[in-house]
């Protein structure tokens, strides 16, 4: 019987080092791939049926969703890469070993600390797209989509109405349609109930109507036929008014107020705009705010490329529990640090702390627990590091699923 080399000694490469490093790294890509094809549209459908209940009350197209959700994709791509690298890490290790595939890697020679080379390989370009991801894209992207929501919740009526529903046009103005042509654009049955600033109601109902864009394409006219308005004052006093040609004409988009430049909000600067605005004498953000934001982003950056050191522990311990159950305190594990960041930042803003030493105490400690952990599993294959705590969670699952369907058949 061949003996395992001792745990933690490396005797030098490996025959076929290369090979097994090309192997490790075709595992990787497909649960990597297919984590982030996952994990990315299920949280760009979160917002996305925020965006169609918020958007729609304003009267904006649904085909300007499509723009906002590209604009959201670099902030949501910034929460999907550290969970994708650490699913698919998790996933490969926990195959190799259940399939005694590490074993016998191991027992040719490859320690552990060599068979996370790809792994760290790959962490190390995740960190490398992380700075270009949360230092330039995501602050772009951010200002981005908020000109763009701005410009759509403010830019009022657009001439998209949908017959038989009423349209919300801003917050005072609210048409119905019942029907309209489709050559020539005639509508049919128009109802207008709008709020004025001195509190007044105005109620039109028309039999026809018909849209039009001013010379200048800044306003939208809407031209009414043998209707009726109804006017009450809020004294109570109301007046009517009868008409019976197009003479009555209202103008019903308001010109969009310019946004704001960019540069007023730190998440919307980027690395390099952060380090010279904090070293200005006169920095446009507090100042407090933007080394919080600057040191947070290099922080989650260099955060990803020690995914790998925790996600291959939990791996090994997968063949000797659930795999639903090490997933699970990985998940914990990272969120707890993910709010832990934040709320260094969240003090660092309010001027009770200064965040940079905090957030790299914080980066360090995270540093130091996972190569703790590593450094155990690979001078112990056989004895991980989260066995017990796993063992418990998994014992706690084993009672609660066997509980659930007693309670099921027991209620009535």
């Amino acid at each position: 019987m061949s003996r395992r080399p001792a745990a933690g000694i490396d005797r030098g490469p490996p025959a076929a080092s290369g090979l097994v490093s090309r192997y490790m790294l075709r595992l990787l890509a497909k649960p990597l791939a297919g984590t982030l094809l996952l994990v990315l549209p299920a949280l760009l459908m979160e917002r996305l049926l925020r965006l169609f209940n918020l958007l729609a009350g304003a009267g904006s197209p649904a085909s300007s969703i499509v723009e906002l959700l590209l604009y959201l994709i670099p902030h949501y791509l910034g929460l999907a890469v550290p969970a994708a690298l650490f699913l698919a890490v998790y996933v490969v290790v926990a195959r190799l070993s259940q399939d005694h595939e590490l074993d016998a890697l191991q027992a040719s020679g490859f320690s552990l600390a060599r068979l996370s080379w790809p792994f760290l390989a790959v962490g190390l370009l995740c960190a490398a797209i992380g700075v270009g991801l949360y230092g330039y894209v995501q602050p772009l992207s951010r200002y981005a989509y908020r000109a763009a929501f701005h410009a759509l919740t403010n830019a009022g009526w657009n001439a998209t109405l949908v017959p038989g529903e009423f349209v919300q046009i801003g917050k005072q103005l609210t048409v119905f349609v019942d029907r309209r042509d489709a050559a020539g654009g005639l509508l049919h049955g128009v109802f207008l109930h709008q709020r004025r600033e001195d509190g007044a109601e105005v109620l039109t109902t028309a039999a026809t109507g018909r849209l039009l864009v001013s010379p200048e394409a800044s306003e939208l006219m809407m031209e009414l036929e043998e209707g009726q308005q109804v006017t009450r004052l809020p004294n109570g006093e109301t007046s009517t008014l009868s008409f019976a040609s197009s003479a009555q004409s209202r103008p019903f988009v308001r010109r969009l107020p310019i946004f704001r430049m960019r540069g007023v909000d730190e998440r919307e600067m980027t690395l390099g705009e952060l380090w010279a605005a904090d070293a200005s004498s006169d920095p446009p953000v507090a100042r407090r705010r933007m080394e919080g934001e600057l040191h947070g982003r290099l922080v989650r950056a260099a955060s990803l490329l020690l995914l790998p050191l925790l996600a291959m522990p939990m791996g090994l311990a997968a063949k000797r529990s659930r795999r639903s159950v090490a997933i699970l305190l990985g998940a914990v594990i990272l969120v707890v640090y993910q709010q832990a960041l934040q709320l260094m930042e969240s003090l660092g803003d309010v001027g009770r702390i200064d965040p940079r030493p905090a957030l790299w105490i914080l980066f360090l400690l995270f540093a130091a627990f996972a190569i703790a952990i590593f450094r155990h599993s690979n001078r112990h294959p056989d004895e991980g590091a989260f066995d017990s705590v796993l063992a418990r969670l998994d014992a706690i699952a084993s009672i609660v699923a066997g509980w659930l369907p007693r309670r099921l058949r027991a209620s009535p």
